[in-house]
């Protein structure tokens, strides 16, 4: 008998004992064919696939845009195939990665999963269509700008950052549930942005004759704009000896800004624990270094005013300013204001708490 065959190409071995003539059609032209069949990938169809493969051995399909495959060298031969990508045809297998690796298209240096480099901000990066699309429905832009369409026409929907800690849409945005930031959202000249309060409380005001903050709210840089609407709400109590004045002004630009509205009050002699309340109402009406406002204050009180006859008295004051100049290019603390006239241990003035936002 002869020699195995050779454990790949089963190709034929005469008997090693030279006991077997040689015959050129079976020891050599058959075993030539076998090893030119082998050489690179064995071309087949997806039904004609070898039915021996040894563990190792390529093929491609010609009916099937030429996908590869080599054998793993299990049984059945069938499943044996594992397929390997090649731009020829359409991978149609999962694709595994380890993790903490990543697929790096064009060297990009991000860490993430998946990272590409492109030339140019804008360039597609991520694209998602429905079997039948013509156009993309989903679309992610290298530049992180989302876009989505119905998947028959361009894109026409987009979300992307716009400015430092900014994110912005073109389009409509409708929300179902509630929208919860950390502080509120207001409408400001069609735009919903993120406008904070300010709450403070306990500044007392007594035995003194000395301007004094009672309550305040900056306005940043360039937050201004024609318009623009900012309020100061603040409330407390009082008690004086005498019949001093107390007034409650608002400024801009802190305690030695510009003036923008005066209240004053002249207590009657000898009251104790009345409450009070002061409103501020600020408006942009130009903007630049030469920035104007116009104002209005509403103070409210039950401390009996001087000379009158009840200990229950509430009284209004209103009034207000226009064409106060500031600067809106730069920072300035809104503030109200407490002075009293006379300097008394009595005359004690509390502000027990306030509110101050941008309103428009």
């Amino acid at each position: 008998m002869p020699d195995p065959s050779t454990t790949r190409l089963a190709m034929y071995k005469s008997k090693s004992d030279g006991s077997e003539l040689v015959s050129y059609t079976q020891d050599i032209g058959q075993n030539l064919d076998k090893i030119d069949a082998a050489v690179g990938f064995q071309s087949c169809t997806s039904s004609t696939r070898p039915s021996s493969p040894y563990s190792g051995k390529p093929i491609f399909e010609s009916d099937t845009s030429y996908r590869t495959y080599f054998s793993n060298g299990t049984s059945p031969a069938s499943a044996s195939w594992v397929e390997i990508p090649n731009s020829s045809a359409t991978f149609s297998q999962n694709l595994k990665i380890a993790s903490g690796k990543q697929v790096n298209v064009n060297a990009s240096g991000s860490s993430a999963t998946f990272a590409a480099l492109n030339s140019a901000a804008g360039t597609d990066l991520i694209s998602g269509r429905v079997s039948g699309d013509t156009q993309d429905r989903f679309l992610v832009d290298t530049d992180g700008t989302l876009n989505w369409g119905s998947g028959s026409a361009t894109p026409d929907t987009n979300l992307y950052r716009s400015a430092a800690n900014t994110l912005k849409t073109d389009d409509a945005l409708v929300t179902v549930g509630n929208v919860t930031v950390g502080g509120d959202l207001k409408l400001v000249n069609g735009t919903l942005v993120y406008r904070p309060k300010v709450f403070g409380g306990a500044v007392t005001l007594a035995n003194s004759t000395t301007e004094t903050v009672l309550a305040s709210f900056t306005i940043p840089a360039g937050d201004a704009v024609v318009g623009a609407c900012y309020r100061i709400e603040m409330w407390g109590q009082a008690g004086c000896t005498g019949t001093p004045t107390i007034t409650f002004r608002g400024r801009i630009g802190g305690v030695s800004g510009t003036s923008l509205s005066p209240n004053t009050f002249t207590f009657a002699s000898g009251v104790t624990s009345k409450r009070w309340r002061s409103s501020l109402l600020v408006t942009c009406t130009a903007t630049g270094a030469s920035g104007t406002w116009a104002s209005s204050i509403v103070s409210q009180s039950s401390i009996p005013t001087s000379g009158s006859s009840t200990t229950t008295d509430c009284t209004v004051l209103a009034d207000g300013t226009a064409g106060a100049v500031r600067d809106t290019t730069t920072s300035n603390d809104l503030v109200i204001t407490g002075l009293w006239s006379a300097a008394s241990a009595s005359n004690t003035l509390t502000m027990d708490g306030y509110i101050a936002e941008r309103v428009a």
